[in-house]
């Protein structure tokens, strides 16, 4: 078994309820409340890995490295 973090952005539908787009995944769903949206995103989520399989993600391949970085913005 392995653990892997995805991020969940969330912003407001047009129409109500929350769309929620996890961009390591390159997915989205949307869901009436904020905690629907983020289940429908765990759940859409672990089904892409499951078929496309975690080796075959480039940002969570193992040979992946990642970086956090601190930018200064003017303006």
């Amino acid at each position: 078994m392995r653990k892997i973090k995805i991020t969940a952005e969330l912003s407001s539908a047009e129409e109500g309820g929350y769309v929620v787009y996890c961009p390591e995944l390159d997915i989205t769903t949307e869901g009436d409340t904020i905690e629907e949206a983020i289940y429908m995103l765990k759940d859409a989520a672990e089904g892409y890995v499951e078929v496309v399989g975690i080796e075959n993600i480039p940002h969570f391949a193992k040979t992946h490295q990642t970086h956090e970085l601190e930018l200064v913005i003017n303006g």
